[in-house]
């Protein structure tokens, strides 16, 4: 009961993150500013540091640790988180603490210690051989211990080599930060170098930034707070800056004009699909990394609420859960680039000025007359059911609104709701709980208007219209991020059921103007009500026909054979019209 009790008063000790999460970079508050113009000072002058870096290190150990007796391996004569080590927890799932040795790991029993407080994974950000003059003779690992007794007890081990008052690349953090991030799914961490309070405390700080999207002043306070004398000098509270720095402007959701206020020139958080998701990359990790190599997660966020909404999840033939294996590669467009990778020979028909509308009824072109009866089997491939709170009618309604138009209350909601998506990476899970598919279509749509350039640009357009009959080598001519974003959000529309063809045909032409930055008429009104130019009508009749093939195609794969097709209906035969 007793150990019980200690437990609870321990995480009612830790600090309450709630105050760090709103000063981001993009924050210009007075306190944010005073905050960055004060940074943390550096425990050691400028003298004391040159000493230390330039001291050999065996002589270190004599002069700074104490040796054989070194003061941060003996037990301290203060309260430790884990008896018989010179530790801290730093937050309620962190623990910065001195390096263990093979002897204390026995005679404190840490091993049993880590296990009773959840500790399930060990990083040591040593190098083998260093500090070699302090407290126990090394082992064979090179260290004070030997790892394997932490693996065969069931608790994970990393090793990150890196130098005492040595510098660690920004990339290198973002990696450890990474590997913190993913080992806290198994529970609690345990990072040590050789005292616990340099190296443990910038790694600690670098994930704090990481993970809350915080100051790098605030991370170093927050640390120092919860282990006192962490982050010892002035390069390793440069180190956390810097990385600051680096990290923060790729973590921004949303493209801005705004200046990015982290540097005296002009740079701002404008950014193309291309480059976001070169950022993504480089942030997330795990199965997200994986799954969104090719797709803006905040894309996928917003359209799997807005069906989640419809009780439209669900998909005959590809499943669009985040797994270990990324369900991009199921899709059509993977499938056909890896098979036929495109040929830069090849021939691009540009069409300048004004474009016909195709003319569907008079070619009666097969796969033309298919269009509507493919589009209308869509609501039926996975029955009819709505599971979901709203029906999918609603879905299309929140598209065709004009945004712009929106009640000022409702549109102040939607630029703190898109401030905060910049800002907080919990607000990520703000998108789960959002029930208006209005401000869900408004953040929708304005991530793609805000890019720096239009995902579909008009070199892009001219491909689309000059090669608008051959699927296949349209999807070859464009970007691969670009068409890999074309057919996700086209197996979205496909996913809304029940809804008719023509609203369907609504949403993809809403779609289509924040992709070309266009306005495009929808039910005799220009969409969006911005300062963008009008997609011509041949072009955005032909890009939309485009896409109807598309969907076909995409329809032809869903139900071929080895797919559930169980439960396709084919509808009747009807009559369609070109789409204007």
């Amino acid at each position: 009961m007793s150990k019980i009790m200690f437990i609870k008063e321990r995480r009612k000790s830790s600090i309450n993150f709630n105050n760090y999460r709103r000063f981001h970079f993009l924050d210009r508050s007075r306190e944010s500013r005073r905050r960055i113009n004060h940074p943390p000072a550096a425990l050691y002058s400028a003298l004391g540091e040159r000493i230390r870096t330039s001291t050999p290190p065996g002589l270190q150990c004599a002069l700074f640790c104490g040796g054989s007796r070194c003061k941060y391996e003996l037990p301290q004569q203060r309260v430790n988180a884990i008896q018989g080590l010179y530790s801290d927890w730093v937050t309620e799932e962190i623990l910065a603490m001195a390096r263990p040795s093979t002897a204390n790991i026995a005679a404190r029993n840490i091993v049993q210690q880590f296990h009773s407080w959840g500790i399930r994974t060990v990083i040591n950000l040593q190098t083998p051989g260093e500090h070699s003059s302090c407290g126990p003779p090394l082992t064979n690992s090179g260290f004070t211990y030997d790892p394997a007794i932490f693996m065969a007890n069931d608790i994970y081990y990393y090793n990150f080599a890196w130098p005492d008052y040595g510098e660690a690349s920004l990339s290198g953090l973002l990696d450890m930060a990474k590997v913190v991030s993913f080992a806290l799914q198994e529970g609690r961490v345990a990072i040590h170098c050789h005292a616990g309070l340099g190296r443990t405390g910038v790694l600690i700080a670098c994930y704090l930034v990481y993970s809350l999207r915080v100051r790098a002043n605030d991370a170093i306070r927050l640390v120092r707070k919860k282990r006192p004398r962490s982050v010892q000098t002035s390069g390793q509270i440069l180190c956390v800056q810097q990385f600051e720095h680096y990290l923060l402007p790729q973590t921004v959701m949303f493209s801005s004009k705004e200046p990015l206020m982290l540097t005296k020139d002009n740079k701002t958080a404008e950014f193309t699909l291309r480059q976001y998701l070169y950022r993504q990359r480089a942030t997330l990790h795990g199965a997200d990394e994986r799954a969104f190599r090719q797709l803006p997660k905040i894309v996928y966020c917003l359209c799997e609420r807005l069906l989640k909404l419809c009780g439209c999840q669900q998909s005959v033939g590809l499943d669009f859960r985040v797994r270990n294996r990324p369900f991009y590669k199921s899709f059509m467009v993977y499938r056909l680039r890896q098979r036929k990778p495109p040929d830069p020979s090849t021939p691009e028909e540009v069409v300048t000025g004004d474009v016909t509308i195709l003319p569907m009824v008079e070619w009666r072109d097969p796969v033309d007359e298919d269009i509507e009866r493919n589009l209308e089997t869509v609501s039926r491939l996975t029955g009819t059911s709505n599971n979901g709170s709203i029906p999918a009618v609603h879905i299309h309604e929140a598209f065709i609104v004009d945004h712009q138009s929106l009640p000022e209350e409702r549109q102040k909601y939607l630029k703190q709701f898109r401030n905060d998506l910049n800002q907080r990476r919990d607000a990520m899970t703000k998108i789960d709980e959002e029930e208006d598919p209005v401000i869900l279509t408004g953040l929708l749509c304005e991530w793609f208007e805000n890019l720096k350039q239009p995902v579909l640009d008009k070199e892009d357009l001219s491909i689309i219209v000059g090669r608008a009959y051959n699927v296949e080598s349209c999807i070859l001519g464009l970007q691969m991020e670009d068409i890999m974003l074309l057919e996700y959000l086209l197996h979205f529309v496909i996913r809304l059921r029940p809804l008719a063809a023509n609203k369907k045909v609504d949403i993809i032409k809403r779609l289509l103007a924040s992709l070309t930055h266009q306005a495009v008429t929808i039910n005799s009104r220009c969409l969006p009500d911005k300062d963008f130019p009008k997609l011509r009508d041949g072009t955005s009749a032909q890009v939309i026909n485009f896409l109807l093939r598309m969907i076909m195609e995409l329809q032809k794969d869903i139900i071929k054979p080895g797919r559930d097709d169980t439960d396709v209906i084919v509808p009747r035969r009807l009559r369609i019209k070109a789409w204007k």
